[in-house]
């Protein structure tokens, strides 16, 4: 039976994501011995941390518990344990909740499948409880990781788990900071803790009037990086892997399959399934130096294979000090990109009708219906985490997008 993906588990609170917990702890027990726990601020975060830890314990596992801290604070704390463990719904809804699995590379734990009933250890064997201090372990290793950063920035935590670190962390570097939403709170009272154009109006204003070098957004857990420029123009994270790639000059890159064509300006592209997880398990085994998702997520393999937002945000400021980011980006080749999400009821039939649709078209089905078309591409593809279907396309003239997602959704609508 599988019931953990590679974006993990995330679902509103509800008793089947307690049963979830439940057999994701059990399966973690009959494997590893040594887990490293943590969650962000959510009200149901605790419940979930106790559920596990406790099946855990009783298993005969150790947990080690690192509080309340960014996922990539948890995932760097994995280093020195068998599994990470990290209680986070991301970027969804304060009323969701979930869990991801990190290895000790830094990499998210792709698939665990379900090992059947609880085991009690004997008494004499049960797991011990203790606490660790990752939050300043990762906070140091950060520190290493860059000299001084001469910039005015602000920066916007969404009220999640990076509000604990990247101001901090960027203020022992040097910059001057502003922060907007940096009080952790687990229902996100600033704005939705995803860190999109909609979500993002008080930071952009901020770095404009303030006349701040650079503006710094994140989600909920900390796994996302999305940049404003000193003109208060908020960059998509195609165009931040961009940036990254040409400065870098990487040659090499793994991105999702949603992934803009932009970055097959500046890099060959070696496209996989969406998921975090699966760009990092994609680089591994192609050894490969860079990727990252248009979510806002980057990962540089010579750091961690975890997405981890402060430290590209450290990147990215470095970068600041040393580029015009706004003249960069206005040289990049520009393409126009629609996405449209589609609730559906029944699966089956969502997907004869998708079938439907491309069965005259050459399609990459690598992750979803992926259909290149003159002057460009779209992809249509299941949600790993909700009952919807996801559909992207792009195109170098905005009419030519506009027209093939108008045949897409009168199609499967």
């Amino acid at each position: 039976m599988k019931f953990y993906g590679s974006s993990g588990v995330r679902m509103p609170w509800s008793v089947e994501l307690i049963e979830l917990a439940r057999k994701i702890a059990i399966s973690i027990a009959k494997k590893y011995r040594d887990v490293l726990m943590a969650s962000d601020f959510r009200s149901t975060s605790d419940s979930l941390v106790n559920i596990i830890s406790g099946y855990l314990l009783a298993s005969g596992s150790n947990v080690y518990y690192g509080g309340k801290v960014p996922t990539p604070t948890l995932a760097y704390g994995t280093k020195n344990h068998e599994i990470g463990v990290m209680v986070t719904a991301s970027h969804n809804p304060p009323g969701y909740n979930g869990i991801k699995l990190w290895n000790p590379d830094g990499s998210g734990v792709i698939d665990i499948p379900d090992e059947g009933e609880f085991e009690l250890s004997p008494w004499k064997n049960a797991g011990r409880f203790f606490e660790e201090d990752i939050l300043n372990l990762h906070r140091e290793g950060l520190i290493r990781q860059a000299k001084n950063i001469d910039l005015k920035i602000v920066v916007d935590c969404a009220n999640g788990a990076t509000s604990v670190l990247t101001p901090f962390v960027l203020r022992d570097l040097g910059a001057k900071i502003i922060t907007i939403n940096c009080h952790p709170h687990g229902e996100f009272p600033g704005h939705p803790s995803e860190p999109n154009r909609e979500n993002l109006a008080d930071l952009i204003r901020m770095v404009k009037n303030s006349r701040a070098d650079l503006g710094i957004a994140h989600d909920g857990d900390g796994d996302r990086f999305i940049a404003v420029t000193s003109h208060g123009r908020i960059l998509s994270g195609d165009e931040i892997l961009a940036i990254f790639i040409k400065y870098y000059g990487f040659k090499k890159i793994v991105a999702p399959v949603d992934s803009s064509m932009l970055l097959d300006n500046f890099a060959e592209v070696i496209r996989c399934k969406v998921g975090d997880a699966n760009v990092s398990q994609t680089m591994k085994s192609l050894g490969v130096e860079f990727g990252g998702e248009n979510s806002g997520t980057q990962i540089f393999a010579r750091w961690r294979y975890t997405p981890d937002a402060i430290y590209a945000a450290i990147k990215f400021a470095e970068i600041t000090m040393r580029e015009d980011i706004n003249e960069l980006v206005n040289s990049f080749p520009e393409f126009y990109t629609m996405r449209r999400n589609i609730k559906y009821e029944n699966r089956k039939e969502m997907k004869e009708k998708i079938e439907r649709f491309v069965r005259d078209y050459d399609v990459d089905r690598i992750d979803g219906y992926r259909v290149k078309f003159d002057g460009g591409w779209f992809l249509i593809r299941f949600s790993g985490t909700e009952p919807k279907v996801r559909i992207t396309v792009e195109a170098e003239e905005r009419g030519m997008a506009e027209k093939m997602m108008n045949e897409i959704l009168k199609e499967i609508r």
